[in-house]
């Protein structure tokens, strides 16, 4: 397992700034307005120099002046375990003063005697103020680090420190292979239930559940095991209307952000409310998972509020084995519902859950671990060929009006993740637009590929040549 550090801070101490620069990566949100990271989000930093790899966490800060704000002591309540979690802590401070929310930091460090932290004092951004940021480091017998965010000075100072520490406790992990992670991000709009459905499947209060709108920013990373496959959940923000959402403001940001983690995960969790049924929100979201070309679930969460109302009329009066048999029924009727909807759903994998009853939400991740199997299957070009000589023989290629007889020579599949087959023509200008669609469901009837987009691509067969060389 990998060493956990976690940054600790107060409100306007430029701890976003600090882990961006510190990891590379434009990770947290950078914001002027109080309270902007509200969840603890992770970040696997392998850094070369060092030669080593760890988790580095952003904490959702300590604000121990708002104890009346219930979002605010969810996040000191969250914090304070991932403390108890970590094997060093950083603790960002001003370089020039101390608050009395610095000095109850103080106290609650103190409370985890058997943790070690260091402490960075930030925005020192010259020498004059490098020099008065040791005023603070005389209160503490700990090691203490100026720093500039701004200017990336005295960070490299800190990693140095924390790989000698992590060597000295063998907690020195290193990358020595590619990374097998399998990646899935949740996306949703608004209130359908996403943060209960991630906490229960990584079995902890990881992210902010509350009945408001907009608890989760950041887009999160969470490490997680199931099945022997190790995987990363990108838990996102919420993704509401453009019209709703300003365009410089920080939920705006947060849905660029979560926008740019589709474009990380291998497979993409769509969370609808079953109970509200499908609207254009999550049709526009299942259409982008489409377009980022990753694998495909559909998750019908609040299966059992649609179930309750449904068959509560009847519930009482029906067996068991019939009450079964109208919970098959309406999944089938709600399948039906959503193919009206969604055109491509035949190979969509589809998920009804109900987070509240924590039902079937290991089939999520069930269905993600055979998308994944299936975008990095690879069909043999001998056995493609003999499939496509079946094809054209049952159904021969529709042309177009204008064109001469469109012809195909042969095919392999020349990529994966997603799957991607080169089909060898005449022309390409030579085949009508639905015969393309027409092999695509063939394909899939004959070697499944099941909750993944697949490409098909016409080339021209003297240029089909010079790509197989």
């Amino acid at each position: 397992m990998l060493a956990k550090i976690t940054v600790i801070w107060r409100p306007n101490v430029g701890k976003s700034s600090f882990f961006n620069m510190y990891t590379g990566h434009k990770i947290a949100i950078v914001a002027d307005e109080a309270g902007t990271t509200r969840d603890i989000s992770e970040f696997e930093f392998t850094d070369e120099k060092n030669d080593l790899t760890y988790i580095l966490a952003d904490s959702g800060g300590l604000d121990f002046g708002s104890s009346d704000d219930e979002v605010a002591v969810d996040i000191i309540g969250r914090t304070e375990r991932a403390i108890a979690e970590s094997d060093l802590l950083i603790w960002l401070l001003e370089y020039d003063r101390m608050t009395e929310q610095d000095d109850q930091i103080y106290k609650e460090l103190r409370k985890h005697s058997d943790i070690p932290f260091i402490i960075a004092a930030n925005k020192a951004d010259n020498e004059d103020q490098v020099m008065q940021s040791y005023s603070l480091a005389g209160k503490w017998e700990k090691d203490f680090f100026p720093v500039s965010s701004s200017h990336n000075a005295g960070i490299a100072e800190v990693r140095r420190y924390i790989s000698k520490f992590l060597k000295e406790k063998w907690l020195n992990y290193k990358k020595e292979q590619e990374d097998e992670t399998l990646k899935i991000a949740f996306v949703w709009r608004p209130n359908v239930g996403k943060s209960s459905i991630v906490n229960t499947i990584v079995g902890s209060d990881r992210v902010m559940v509350k009945d408001m709108s907009g608890t989760t920013r950041d887009a999160i990373d969470t490490k997680f095991t199931f099945w022997d496959q190790d995987f990363t959940l990108i838990d996102t923000a919420g993704i509401r209307r453009l019209s709703r959402v300003g365009t410089r403001n920080i939920e705006n940001w947060s849905i660029m952000r979560s926008e740019r983690a589709l474009k990380r995960a291998d497979v993409i969790a769509v969370i609808i409310d079953g109970f509200e049924g499908i609207v254009q929100q999550d049709l526009s979201l299942i259409s982008k998972t489409i377009e980022e070309k990753k694998g495909c679930i559909i998750v019908v969460n609040k299966w059992d509020k649609v179930l309750d109302k449904t068959l509560s009329q009847v519930w009482s009066n029906v067996k068991e084995d019939v009450a079964e048999q109208q919970k098959s029924n309406m999944m089938s009727k709600y399948l039906d519902y959503l193919k009206e909807k969604i055109e491509f759903l035949p190979w969509v994998s589809v998920i009804f859950t109900s987070a509240t009853e924590k039902k079937r939400l290991d089939k999520i991740l069930e269905a993600a671990i055979g998308i994944s199997d299936e975008r990095k299957k690879r069909v043999k070009t001998a056995i493609f060929n003999e499939f496509l000589e079946q094809l054209v023989y049952k159904h021969p290629p529709t042309g177009n009006k204008k064109s001469h007889s469109p012809k195909i020579y042969y095919g392999s599949q020349v990529d994966s993740c997603p799957p991607k087959f080169l089909i060898s023509v005449n022309n390409p200008n030579h085949f009508h637009f639905s015969y393309k669609r027409y092999m695509e469901n063939k394909i899939r009837d004959n070697f499944w590929f099941e909750g993944t987009p697949i490409d098909i691509e016409y080339s021209w067969r003297g240029k089909y040549k010079d790509v197989r060389k």
